[in-house]
């Protein structure tokens, strides 16, 4: 009975070897697939956001398909909320997850991260025009209401530097900015590529001459954890683009896209 039971239990685990060796890494499955499955959020240009036909456009979805086409597989982008696409690359339903990511401390326990793509520079506080002369330092917005996204640094720095004002947690950037222009809020934070994006293309929009305090830590792309091979193979494609400085010519593209389309 008992040379039974270990002769089971040996038969149980070549099975679960051989089953482990037909999964490989998420790479192989994505080379077997023929597709990479990439997570983002089209609400936040120059990076990512709807084009004129509807389709996704914007730096990191040209990102997306360099990527796609040095794997040489298929792009098959997933559309989310921002923090539908950190629960998304926590729970390993995708791919990757580019749409702007902060490889923030808090985030490293559920994601990983790749090498740095591109630096931001500022994070700054959007406001209307009427209110320019009253909200020019952090300290002014004392009192008042600012919005940012809902998982975003933007949100860490309005809790952590805008103590006494009220922060308004938003889901989508385009609904904040229309909050902001008939003035239900008084200011809404932003990385300042995309602050400027949204002067450019409304005038009754501003930016407030105080700033956070803030140091970039960069963007990166978020991946599953523990997909040492999936990760390696995302670097590389990154030093080549960051070689070629491939991401500044894509962010220049969509900046004009962006604003021909909001002429």
């Amino acid at each position: 009975m008992k040379k039974l039971f270990a002769g089971l239990m040996a038969i149980l685990m070549l099975v679960s070897l051989s089953f482990t060796a037909l999964a490989g890494s998420r790479l192989d499955a994505i080379k077997a697939a023929g597709k990479i499955v990439v997570a983002t959020s089209p609400d936040y240009a120059p990076y990512e956001f709807y084009g004129p036909a509807g389709e996704y456009v914007g730096a990191d979805i040209d990102f997306a398909k360099y990527i796609a086409e040095q794997l040489g597989v298929e792009l098959v982008i997933e559309p989310f909320s921002f923090e539908g696409v950190l629960a998304a690359i926590a729970a390993g339903k995708v791919d990757l997850a580019i749409a702007g990511m902060d490889p923030a401390p808090e985030r490293l326990s559920s994601m990983s991260f790749s090498d740095i793509y591109y630096n931001e520079t500022n994070q700054v506080i959007l406001i209307h025009k009427d209110n320019a002369e009253n909200l020019k330092t952090l300290a002014d917005f004392a009192g008042k209401t600012v919005a940012a996204q809902n998982g975003t640094v933007q949100e860490k720095l309005v809790t952590e530097q805008l103590t006494e004002s009220q922060l308004e947690k938003i889901t989508l950037i385009p609904d904040a900015v229309m909050m902001l222009l008939t003035k239900k809020v008084d200011g809404l934070a932003l990385a300042s590529v995309v602050a400027d994006g949204y002067v450019a293309n409304h005038p009754e929009l501003v930016i407030c001459e105080g700033k956070f305090t803030y140091e970039s830590s960069g963007v990166a792309v978020a991946l599953p954890l523990n997909e040492p091979e999936l990760l390696e193979a995302v670097n590389a494609i990154i030093a080549k683009m960051v070689e070629g400085k491939l991401f500044y010519a894509w962010i220049e593209k969509a900046v004009e896209l962006n604003n021909s389309m909001t002429k």
